[in-house]
């Protein structure tokens, strides 16, 4: 490379690195004001480019009859809504004022494109057209999820690329497009030609950027969107209409992308799917920004655009790989940054209401839930039968298709982490498995534990960067292993690139080869049965639950001695291995590879299998994958013939659906059809009298210093939280932290159950000094519960208990999927039973825990706590949401326990609840110790009685 290459390289460096700052800054503007990651942003450049492309060519675009669509879609939703509330000529005029910028954008449009008009203004109508969709997608596609998880938006942001890249092919067509220049002139630099389209590129970049911080930071509009990113909530309280910022930041969006479009529809080619990867290479640069600042993220994207440049130089084939690779890097910096044990964002869903039916009534519905599965499993095994090839064909590819949706019910919809990344094992399984049997004539049956070594082993790298991210960075994570898989089989010569693989051996049983489509049924559909039947023990036990505990939070599970991270890890790691299996049935089944059925599209397609069908349930892998497979091959034969043109025009109906279906059922339709026939119902639990319980620990004597905290600070920046406290907590006595809201005592308490590590000072529990892990302390012996209750609402109160015993037994993961672990699964379930009937909830044992009163979910609490058999219990706030004679039990319950020699701290507001029962108090009051002493000393104390009591009489 010579010095004028390398100016040649960097021109084009930075040429392409402005628009990807063009839209980092897009997408930080969105995720900021409204938490949406959109992935989008880049199907707004290509419509700008291609609508402006059109109007040169002397036609009207397809975008223009697109707007009109999408203004009558919001005006048919606003009186939908209206209807419901009996308002809907007011919100006729309403909606109609909401879209009458875009009519008047659509009318100019229209009007301007039965002329030839100058390009200039043929460019401001192009920009015009896709700004004014902009804020018409939020209000169609965003605003009623507006209070949905980071992921759940995620998620509809993936459906939506697929609905606006199909409807770009069919709007556009499938070739290749170019405009005229808007400044056709060049500048020669050191001997290089500069040209001014691309000073016009990165003058108009700079000027943007510069506009948008200054109004970010300077403005009172940019300020309240600001108020609306930090607190949603309260940005409403102080009259700031999150709906409008929601709007505006998407009209800024689309305004950004379509000039970006504009701009660089001179200099690139630009297909009608070119937008997602220069959208994604956006994202490179915003996620250097932290997804917040709009200077570090425009100079990020640059920086992205000069690697892709040299690499391109010096390795073309794999430039997307390198630019891509750079992704997880970078996350795994932004995460480790933020504090060791975060919560993940998390839909709050709702807990279907239990079925209030009596024993027999609920002993006939799960005979009958029984004869339906029964049915079930015989009408599978008479498929063969009564099928022809070509249909049993199409069920082993649902088949397929369902053990990989089933890895995603327990790694998504059960864990809670979302990943795009399951096409690429799938691709791993099949291309291992390919390669080895074709190239050195192994038999298949020995390449399948080598598929599933490889493929565990990467999961296993990979699985330890990726899930120590947190939110939304796990799925990007995904998304850029998953696009950098697909450039590898693409590009590696022992995967054939695009060409593919041929010749791969079939599979043999006893010396025969199987080729036949129903002999390939039987093992595809026992596989799955059993895979299903093992999942569903999995999730039945001991490390079920501590994987279904993840989803409400690590914070509440680490506190209960679950190794959160392994648990990820576990999750992660199998489902990856029913990927790979599912590669390694699907090469030796088809007998060719190339790299599309491993593509970034199709790993999303997967997430929306389980999407549709029901994440968080095993039947729901299976009717996704039937509908979308079954659904996919009826659209791609027919589309075409109705829309007139051939593309993979079936995405826009997978991604309205996915839309639809987090909109209306966002559970899934597995189970609304449960909920809808009745055939929701409790597990039957068998519960043995005579069952043996876990192990006691060793006690601590009365009176033994437990918990010795001394000169403790906590700080959160220029806040001090707690200012250098000191208190004991003895064995077989009572300690309360009282004070008012904001005196420190939950910050406290986070740091003395390890959620939070003291600024300065130091705990030592049980002698020893503390690690500030939740889950080390929690097996040494303290037991917590939470100002706002956190439970797992969707498992049964019995399961919850159960999970506060976790750490006093262990079980393998291939023991609880083989039902191999009843003894140790009877002892843990007789503990819960126990500690239920202590605390007076053993007649709630199988009913769901969400469904229980919040009096019922603190006492819960409580005895989930006690199943870890702790000899230090921290309550915050126990009393709360009481009734007398709850509060009463309450306080006979922690009398007990100090008399067993347990040391209780609480912090509580009840003073006559607290009166009665501590030995000891503490007072705090902003952050400090006031005062400690017995109930009596406290009383008469007069700083507590001025501070705290309200002044003496």
């Amino acid at each position: 490379m010579n010095l004028v290459v390398a100016l040649f390289l960097a021109q084009d460096g930075i040429a392409n690195g402005v628009v990807y700052a063009l839209l980092a800054v897009a997408i930080v503007l969105l995720f900021s004001v409204t938490r949406i990651t959109f992935v989008p942003q880049g199907e707004f450049v290509s419509y700008g480019a291609l609508t402006f492309v059109a109007m040169q060519d002397g036609q009207r675009p397809g975008t223009i009859p697109l707007l009109g669509l999408l203004i009558a879609l919001h005006v048919v939703v606003d009186l939908a809504a209206g209807w419901r509330r009996q308002r809907a000529v007011a919100l006729l005029s309403s909606a109609l004022r909401a879209v009458a910028g875009p009519l008047i954008v659509l009318a100019l449009a229209y009007l301007g494109s039965s002329f030839h008009l100058p390009l200039i203004a043929q460019a401001v109508l192009a920009i015009a057209v896709i700004t004014a969709a902009g804020p018409l997608l939020y209000r169609l596609v965003y605003q009623p999820l507006a209070d949905a998880s980071v992921l759940v938006l995620l998620i509809v942001s993936v459906a939506l690329h697929f609905v606006m890249t199909g409807l770009a092919l069919y709007i556009f067509g499938p070739s290749g497009q170019r405009s005229a220049p808007l400044i056709d002139i060049t500048f020669p630099v050191m001997g290089v030609p500069i040209a001014g389209q691309t000073l016009l590129i990165i003058g108009i970049t700079v000027a943007l950027i510069g506009a948008l911080y200054f109004a970010s930071q300077h403005t009172l509009y940019g300020k309240a969107m600001q108020a609306v990113a930090l607190n949603r909530t309260g940005a409403r309280l102080m009259g700031i209409s999150t709906a409008l910022a929601g709007r505006t930041s998407f009209l800024l969006a689309a305004f950004i992308g379509a000039l970006a479009g504009v701009l660089i529809s001179p200099t690139t080619t630009i297909l009608y799917d070119t937008g997602f990867l220069l959208g994604l290479k956006g994202f490179v640069g915003a996620i250097l920004g932290g997804l917040a600042s709009y200077p570090v993220s425009a100079l990020g994207a640059v920086l992205i655009g000069l690697l892709e440049s040299y690499s391109s130089f010096f390795a073309s084939t794999y430039k997307e790989v390198i630019v891509f690779s750079l992704i997880i890097p970078i996350l795994l910096v932004q995460t480790l940054r933020q504090h060791r044990i975060e919560e993940d964002d998390h839909d709050s869903e709702a807990v279907p209401a239990q079925l209030n039916l009596s024993p027999e009534a609920l002993r006939r519905r799960r005979r009958i839930k029984t004869g339906l599965g029964v049915a079930f499993v015989l009408a599978v095994a008479a498929m063969p039968a009564i099928l022809s090839d070509y249909q049993v064909a199409l069920l082993n590819y649902v088949g397929l298709a369902a053990i990989v949706v089933l890895g995603l019910v327990l790694l998504t919809g059960v864990a809670g982490l979302t990943s795009f990344a399951q096409a690429a094992y799938v691709g791993i399984g099949a291309y291992i498995t390919g390669y080895v049997s074709s190239t050195y004539g192994v038999s298949p049956w020995l390449t399948l534990p080598l598929a599933l070594a490889v493929a565990c082993v990467l999961a296993l790298l990979g699985s330890l960067i990726t899930v120590r991210l947190s939110g939304h960075y796990l799925p990007l994570a995904t998304l850029s292993l998953a696009i950098v898989a697909y450039y590898l089989f693409a590009g590696l010569p022992q995967t054939g690139g695009q060409a593919g693989m041929t010749d791969i051996p079939p599979l043999t049983v006893a010396g025969t080869a199987v080729h036949s489509p129903k002999a390939w049924y039987v093992g595809i559909w026992g596989a799955l049965l059993l895979l299903q039947l093992g999942m569903s023990n999995l999730l039945d036990s001991r490390p079920g639950r501590a994987i279904r505990a993840l989803k409400s939070g690590a914070i509440m599970a680490e506190s209960l001695g679950v190794n959160t991270w392994a648990m990820k890890i576990a999750a992660f790691v199998i489902a990856c291995l029913l990927a790979a299996l599912a590669g390694w049935l699907y090469a030796h089944f088809q007998r060719f590879l190339n790299p599309s059925p491993f593509s970034f599209n199709q790993g999303i397609e997967y997430l929306f299998m389980a999407v549709i069908g029901g994440a968080g349930s095993i039947g729901g892998a299976l009717v996704g994958s039937g509908i979308v497979v079954l659904a996919n091959q009826w659209l791609q034969t027919n589309l075409p013939l109705i829309l007139g043109m051939q593309g993979d025009f079936e995405i826009i109906i997978f991604g309205i659906a996915a839309m639809a279906m987090l909109q209306l059922l966002p559970r899934g339709i597995w189970p609304a059809l449960l909920d809808l026939t009745g055939l929701r119902v409790p597990k039957s639990w068998t519960f043995s009298a005579d069952a043996k319980l876990p192990p006691l620990r060793d006690k601590p004597v009365p009176g033994e210093t437990v918990l010795a905290v001394r000169g403790v600070s906590k700080n959160f920046g220029a806040i001090a939280a707690n200012r250098n406290i000191s208190l004991d907590a003895k064995a077989g006595e009572v300690l309360a932290l009282i004070g008012p809201n904001g005196a420190g005592k939950s910050t406290l308490f986070d740091l003395i159950s390890g959620v939070q590590r003291p600024s300065s000072g130091n705990v030592h529990f049980l002698g020893r000094e503390s690690s500030y892990f939740p889950r080390d302390l929690s097996r040494a012996g303290m037991g917590r519960t939470f100002q706002h209750v956190r439970i797992v609402p969707e498992m049964t109160v019995v399961e919850n208990t159960a999970l506060g015993a976790h750490a006093r037994a262990d079980t393998s993961f291939l023991a609880a999927a083989l039902r191999l672990d009843r003894p140790k699964e009877a002892m843990l379930i007789a503990e819960a039973l126990r500690q239920l009937e202590r605390v007076g909830l053993h007649g709630a044992a199988t009913t769901n825990a969400g469904s229980l009163a919040l009096g019922q979910q603190r006492v819960l609490e409580i005895a989930r706590a006690l199943a870890s058999d702790p000899c230090l219990l921290l309550l915050d706030e126990p009393a709360a949401g009481l009734r007398h004679l709850e509060k009463q039990a309450l306080a006979q319950l922690l009398k007990q326990l100090k008399a067993e020699g347990m040391a209780v701290i609480i912090v509580e507001h009840d003073m006559d609840f607290v009166m009665n029962l501590a030995d000891r108090i503490v007072v705090m009051q902003f952050g400090e110790k006031l005062a400690e002493g017995t109930p009596c000393e406290i009383q008469r104390n007069p700083a507590v009685i001025e501070a705290y009591l309200g002044g003496a009489e």
